[in-house]
């Protein structure tokens, strides 16, 4: 066991290394925090790998001002853990369609040019109430009959 404050400091350092952080995409129960990078971590190998960042359920997305943006390349080349900026002509942006908003980006941009936007209404998907309904949806959309699981 630890404490809050020895919780927030393990987060801080994950985050300053460069990792996201990640927990079950449901409303309530939540019982771990992983601190992931895009090379180990299933779920962000999976978006890597196989391009499926629905699999990630955030509401927001990283924008970047491209008229505050010095074209350093932080964000891309040391944050960004699924590969979801990228740069033209000197100047970095986001593949919206990629970005899963953990935010890594912002918190290195040493002109401030990164924010997170909430997404439109109609691309937020409501997540399960609690791990055995994120279960039950996971089977039915795979079609697997869950009742012989409760």
């Amino acid at each position: 066991m630890i404490s809050k404050e020895e919780a927030y400091g393990v987060l801080e350092k994950a985050e300053e290394a460069g990792l996201v952080h990640l927990t079950s995409n449901v409303q309530g129960g939540q019982f771990y925090i992983c601190n992931c990078c895009g090379c180990c971590c299933g779920v962000l190998r999976s978006i890597n790998e196989l391009g499926f960042s629905e699999g990630v359920n955030s509401h927001y997305y990283a924008k970047i001002e491209e008229d505050l943006c010095s074209g350093c390349g932080i964000c891309s080349d040391e944050r960004c853990q699924i590969d979801a900026i990228e740069e033209n002509e000197g100047v970095y942006k986001i593949v919206q369609s990629k970005c899963i908003g953990c935010g890594l980006c912002i918190s290195t941009c040493p002109e401030e040019a990164i924010s997170l936007k909430r997404k439109e209404e109609e691309k937020i998907v409501t997540p399960p109430v609690d791990e055995a309904d994120w279960n039950k949806q996971r089977s039915i959309d795979r079609g697997v009959d869950f009742s012989v699981y409760q």
